[in-house]
């Protein structure tokens, strides 16, 4: 709480210290979401289905593994099979064999696909800090604030004015190609 009121008060510091330097005008002050803004923006969606796409065909193949698992192991425990030792032994290594690999396979998959999922939304969340600061200049904001905010009223909350800017430039840049 004395944190809180700390940065309220040196907010209210500079806003009286730009308002003494303007000669009396208010300043402008916004709200983002950033959470909000990657969650939404175009360009994320599209990442995602990028992400998605380029990763259906192994999901796919780790499917089929394990649906291959499924098989093995339902013929191991079936009793009304009369297998020889030397059948389930067989049977009981290719499962076993099999587990390792899905495994190996699944974290491989998953690893990958974090790499990918973290490049791409790093390059949204760099679209959305530029998106928020071009928006900040252009409408003449004196500071636009995100994390960290306890409340904002949504007479300062510019989130869906910077989401409308990303979706416009998303159609802007899909138009030119």
């Amino acid at each position: 709480m004395i944190v809180l009121m700390q940065v309220w008060g040196m907010l209210a510091g500079m806003t009286s210290a730009l308002a003494d330097e303007q000669g009396a005008a208010l300043s402008r002050i916004g709200f983002v979401d950033i959470p909000y803004l990657i969650d939404r923006a175009p360009q994320a969606l599209e990442a995602e289905q990028r992400l998605e796409t380029e990763f259906a065909p192994r999901q796919s193949e780790l499917e089929l593994q394990r649906a291959q698992l499924a098989e093995l192991t339902a013929r191991l425990a079936d009793a009304s099979l009369e297998l020889q030792e030397v059948e389930i032994t067989q049977l009981d290594r290719e499962t076993r064999g099999l587990e390792r690999r899905i495994k190996r396979n699944e974290q491989d998959f998953r690893e990958e696909l974090n790499i990918q999922k973290n490049n791409e939304f790093k390059n949204v969340r760099i679209l959305v800090l530029e998106a928020i600061a071009q928006f900040g200049k252009q409408q003449d904001y004196d500071l636009i604030v995100s994390d960290g905010v306890l409340f904002a009223n949504k007479r300062i909350d510019v989130t869906e004015r910077i989401l409308e800017s990303l979706v416009r430039e998303n159609s802007r840049l899909k138009s030119a190609n």
